[in-house]
Parts: C-alpha cells; structure tokens; sequence
C-alpha cells in the first residue's frame, strides 16, 4: 500500500512539473471482496487496494490564466441517500457522474452491476421510507386542515347565535319599552335587562 501511494505521488510530481494535471481513482475493496473505483478516497469501512494518478491536461496558456475560472457546483444528493449506506451512495454518486467525469464504458458497467446485486435493496428500501415520511406529512397537513376548517365553522355558529340571541334581546327590549303599565318593579327590571343588553351586545 505504501508503494502504492509514493508511486502515486512521484507520478503526480512528473505531471505537474510537465503542465499536466492529475485526477487520482482510488480502487476500493469491502469486505466482501466486491472492487469498485472512486474519484475520493474510498469509505472507512473498505480497504485501499490502489490509488491511480490519471493524466488531465491543464491549460496554462495566458488567456486560460485571464478568463474567469468555472466553478463545479456539487449537486445536491437524492433525498433517499440518507437512507443508504456510505458505499451505496458513493457507487451512486460514481455512476450519476460518470459521463461527466469520463469514466470508462466498462468501469461504469461493473459500477451498475455491483450497484444492482448489492444496493439495489438498499434502494428499495430507501424509497419505501420516503414514500411513507411523505404520506405521513401529507396526512397531518390534512388533520390540520380539518381541525383549521371545524375551528372556523364552530366560530361561525358560535357568532350566529350570539347575534340571534342579542336579535332577540333588542325585540324583548323594544316591547317593554313600548308599554306605559310598567309598575315600579318592572321599571327596575326594564332598567336591569337594558344595561345588560347594551354591556353584552353593543360591542
């Protein structure tokens, strides 16, 4: 292994110092024996077998130096990926990438075949979980909407028997006023439900 990594660094050192430079592919190996190849250093729970300095011209010139560098935005891992382990999700990183980083037809195959005898399950699983955080978050957004909407119609009856019961206030307290009979006590009593009428509906 360390043979490896010093030839790796001579030949990145040669490149360089030759315009070129230098993409490492680290070949990786699990316990079970299954090999694949990543452009990272491979995962804590594989073993390093080899690490390959490939050729990649630089372009050095002056106007290469003047224009604006292009910058490689990462993109953003599949929401199932957290569900996967490290090795799955970088055999799927490896193989959504691979067109645009040039990998080998056939590393690519081999890449596919490993993905789909030892993650595809992974996989499945991963979706299923997903599905159902979805499902359970489109359900409590529909309680919620339910408990919002009886909220509101219990506060519309609410309001419409207040107001049919001040109606009926108003039209007792008209009556009452309209009568020239009224002993003392009446007068009082007329005087006690007119307070309360205007304290609990004048508002």
């Amino acid at each position: 292994m360390k043979r490896a990594f010093a030839l790796m660094v001579v030949v990145c050192s040669a490149l360089w110092a030759s315009g070129v430079g230098a993409q490492t592919r680290f070949h990786c190996r699990d316990s079970n024996g299954n090999s694949f190849v990543l452009s990272r250093p491979c995962p804590s729970d594989t073993r390093t077998t080899a690490a390959v300095a490939e050729a990649v011209p630089s372009y050095q010139s002056s106007y290469s130096r003047s224009s604006p560098a292009t910058v490689r935005v990462q993109p953003e891992a599949p929401s199932h990926h957290q569900y996967m382990s490290a090795r799955c999700r970088s055999l799927d990183d490896n193989i959504r990438s691979a067109y645009s980083r040039r990998i080998a037809a056939d590393v690519v195959a081999g890449m596919r075949r490993e993905y789909e005898r030892d993650c595809s399950e992974q996989e499945s699983d991963a979706y299923s979980q997903i599905s159902l955080e979805r499902r359970s978050r489109d359900k409590e957004r529909r309680e919620e909407e339910k408990s919002a909407q009886l909220a509101e119609q219990v506060s519309r009856e609410q309001e419409a028997r207040f107001a049919q019961q001040c109606a009926e206030s108003r039209r007792i307290l008209h009556a009452k006023r309209a009568r020239t009979d009224l002993t003392e006590g009446e007068r009082n009593d007329l005087r006690r439900f007119e307070e309360n009428f205007i304290a609990r509906c004048k508002r």
